[in-house]
């Protein structure tokens, strides 16, 4: 009886230590909040971060501790309540949420949202004092998002046009993505605790509930194409993934791990999914891809300034390769990396460390200028925690810091990002293969 009870009370202490670190996550979201709509990027940050560090000690009491139902309670509560916190925030972080509902509206209209740019005369009777002024790119830019993105903007927008409704809906893939997650790490052997690891991140609860970004879609997406795959519904997978990479690309970078050679079902699926949601609005032709070309000119890949290895190059005065030369290097580095993941000798499509290396060297050569971009890492590392992509989804919030944003200084912040990252790397090998002291005889 001695011995239950010593060993409950360790746990109930780190139950109660949880519970607090849940209180104090969600304790200083209002405080975020505040500075989001007193327009302070800084003061948003530090509190983001300060998040972080709160989320990182919780990450490491579920690691260390076999949590049960009780624990799994608290994680649900502090993620809902901290959401519910965030769901007003002013549109300060992105914009982008603004473009969503118009999206859906002209669609509603009748009218190809790749057709004409907000501005067109031929959409004056949309406009509105509400959703319109918001929109970024207003008078150069058809949209961007693919099909899939779209079906969920108009079909968000047929309940509701308003931001509030788009980031609810965003908040209820977030809900697939838990529960999907869940009978992932379940299969893994792994607590259903561990899904605080993606429920918890200060990245999901500011950029989903609190900006609407619709990557929480894409994640949801994702994290069901891995559910698919692992349960030999290859079909399943192949449609979640196409529908997953036609809201944003990045999905498909889970896609070399869960094939399996030979395997003819999950690609054909995924090519007729990704015809058949296209399909729609092909009437304007080429267009379809809206404004994905300028936008890779905006942010930098063109000329090179906006990848981190090309920019850290020059700026140690070594040869850099344009912006193209870069990214056909990047792709061909990626592709080479993914065959080899398709093909290898063993398949261990169960194994969740196999997603980690990959997606880490896409988010290396890619070089993401914007934080939600980061949180496709979360529900691999759920299954798979490693410390030093923790760090980088962690500090990510550093790219809204103004002079970073001001300036376009990608290369300062991919320094602390992936710099940081590095360090933290070799820190956990130095420890893990450090060599045992010599022992000198007696």
């Amino acid at each position: 009886m001695q011995t239950t009870a010593a060993q409950t009370k360790p746990q109930r202490a780190a139950l109660f230590a949880l519970a607090a670190a849940g209180l104090v996550l969600v304790a200083l979201a209002p405080l975020g909040l505040y500075f989001l709509f007193q327009a302070s990027f800084e003061g948003f940050v530090g509190v983001a971060l300060a998040q972080g560090v709160v989320y990182a000690f919780a990450v490491w009491l579920v690691l260390r501790h076999g949590f049960g139902r009780a624990a799994l309670a608290v994680v649900f509560i502090a993620a809902v309540v901290a959401r519910a916190v965030a769901l007003p925030a002013p549109a300060l972080l992105s914009t982008d949420v603004a473009r969503y509902v118009w999206d859906g509206r002209v669609q509603a209209a009748g009218t190809n949202p790749y057709r004409y740019v907000p501005a067109d005369p031929q959409l004056t009777g949309l406009r509105d004092q509400t959703i319109y002024p918001n929109i970024n790119r207003v008078d150069y830019a058809v949209t961007i998002y693919p099909p899939v993105a779209e079906m969920i903007f108009f079909l968000a927008t047929r309940v509701s046009e308003s931001v509030t409704m788009m980031r609810l809906a965003m908040i209820g893939f977030e809900a697939v993505t838990v529960l999907a997650l869940m009978a992932l790490l379940d299969h893994d052997g792994r607590p259903a605790p561990r899904v605080l690891i993606y429920a918890w991140h200060p990245l999901t609860i500011w950029e989903f509930a609190g900006t609407g970004h619709v990557d929480a879609a894409a994640i949801a997406l994702m994290t069901l194409a891995m559910l698919a795959a692992l349960r030999d519904r290859r079909v399943l997978a192949g449609i979640a993934l196409a529908a997953g990479t036609l809201v944003k690309p990045f999905v498909l970078l889970v896609a070399p791990p869960l094939w399996r050679r030979w395997d003819w079902r999950l690609p054909v699926a995924f090519v007729v999914t990704a015809i058949v949601c296209y399909l729609p609005y092909l009437s304007v032709g080429a267009g379809v891809l809206g404004y994905l070309g300028g936008y890779g000119d905006e942010q930098g890949y063109i000329d090179g300034k906006g990848f981190f290895l090309v920019a850290l190059l020059q700026r140690l005065g070594l040869p850099a390769p344009g912006g193209l030369a870069f990214a056909i290097f990047a792709g061909i580095v990626l592709a080479a990396a993914a065959l080899a993941i398709a093909f290898r000798t063993k398949p261990r499509e169960a194994d969740p460390a196999i997603f980690l290396p990959f997606a880490a060297a896409a988010v290396l050569l890619i070089s993401p200028h914007y934080p939600w971009y980061f949180a496709f890492l979360l529900p691999l590392l759920a299954r798979a925690p490693y410390p030093p992509l923790i760090y980088v989804t962690l500090a990510a919030f550093i790219l809204y810091l103004p002079p970073i944003q001001d300036f376009d200084d990608f290369l300062t912040a991919g320094l602390w990002l992936y710099g940081g990252a590095a360090l933290l790397a070799l820190a956990g090998f130095a420890v893990r293969f450090r060599p045992l002291p010599i022992r000198r005889p007696a």
